[in-house]
C-alpha cells in the first residue's frame, strides 16, 4: 500500500467496516434480452478482521468496537447487463470518530486528550462476460479492479504542555479477475457464488463469497458469507489482513 507510516496502528481500526463488493456482479439475472437491464443492492457485513501491521504487531478488532464510534457508512452497488455482458461496480464509504483520553506514564500525572478521525474507501469494479448456460445455472467470467484507500487524522493535547496534529494516508489499485454465478432452487429461491484474484499495489488480493437469496418481482433478499484477503509489500503500513463475516443486502431491478 502506498502511504505515510506513522498511523498505521490506528488505520487498522476501521477495517471491519469494510463491506465485500463482489455481490453487485450477480444483481443482474441472466437473460437473453439485447436490451440493457439495471439492478442496485445496498448491503451490510457484520465482520471481524485479523491482520499483520508492517512491525509485526497482530489485529484483531471485533465489529462492535467501530460500531460504537460509527459517524457514517455508505454501502451500495449497481449492474447493467446487455445479454451476455454485465458492467459492475460497488462504492463503500466509512467515517469513523473516536474521542478519548488516555493517562500517561510521566514524573506528575498527565492525560492525553486524542481526536481521532478515519476515512474509508473501498470499490470493486469491472465488467463480466457469460460462459456457460443451462437451465438453471449460469457462469460469466470476468475482470476488472479494485481500489482502497485509508485516510486518519489525529489531534491531541498532552496537558497544557503539548499539541499537535498527525496525518497519515495509503491506497491501494489492484487488478482483478474472477468467476461468478448462480444456480436456481426454484422459481424464488437462487444461490449465488463469487471468487477473484488480483494483484497491483498490493502483492496479492483475493476474495470468495457465496449466499442464498429470495426473489420477489423486482426485490430480492440475499444473506451470506463473504471473504477478503489482502497482502502488501514490505514498504506498507499493514503486511497483511482478512476480513471475513455474514452479510445480507437488499437487491432491487429496475
Amino acid at each position: 500500500m502506498n502511504n505515510n507510516r506513522t498511523l498505521f496502528p490506528m488505520l487498522c481500526l476501521c477495517l471491519p467496516l469494510l463491506c465485500f463488493t463482489a455481490s453487485t456482479g450477480n444483481a443482474a439475472e441472466s437473460s437473453d434480452s439485447e436490451s440493457w437491464e439495471f439492478a442496485g443492492e445496498l448491503f451490510g457485513l457484520g465482520a471481524r478482521v485479523d491482520g499483520t501491521t508492517s512491525a509485526g504487531e497482530d489485529i484483531d478488532v471485533p465489529l462492535h468496537d467501530l460500531l460504537d464510534n460509527l459517524d457514517f457508512a455508505f454501502m451500495g452497488s449497481l449492474a447493467a447487463r446487455k445479454g451476455k455482458w454485465t458492467l459492475f461496480a460497488d462504492l463503500i464509504y466509512v467515517k469513523v470518530g473516536e474521542q478519548a483520553t488516555i493517562p500517561l506514564d510521566a514524573p506528575q500525572p498527565l492525560e492525553a486528550d486524542l481526536d481521532l478521525d478515519l476515512k474509508q474507501v473501498i470499490s470493486t469494479f469491472g465488467a463480466g462476460y457469460q460462459v456457460a448456460e443451462t437451465q438453471s445455472t449460469d457462469i460469466s467470467l470476468l475482470a476488472g479492479g479494485r481500489y482502497l484507500k485509508m485516510d486518519a487524522d489525529l489531534k491531541y493535547d498532552i496537558g497544557s504542555l503539548y499539541s499537535g496534529r498527525e496525518s497519515d494516508s495509503g491506497s491501494n489499485w489492484d487488478f482483478i479477475v474472477g468467476a461468478r454465478g448462480q444456480t436456481n432452487l426454484s422459481d424464488q429461491w437462487y444461490i449465488h457464488y463469487y471468487a477473484d484474484i488480483g494483484t497491483g499495489d498490493s502483492d496479492l488480493t483475493w476474495q470468495a463469497l457465496a449466499g442464498i437469496n429470495y426473489r420477489f418481482t423486482k426485490v430480492h433478499l440475499t444473506l451470506g458469507y463473504a471473504y477478503m484477503d489482502w497482502e502488501f509489500d514490505k514498504d506498507s503500513m499493514l503486511k497483511d489482513f482478512t476480513l471475513s463475516g455474514p452479510y445480507a443486502g437488499i437487491k432491487f431491478r429496475f
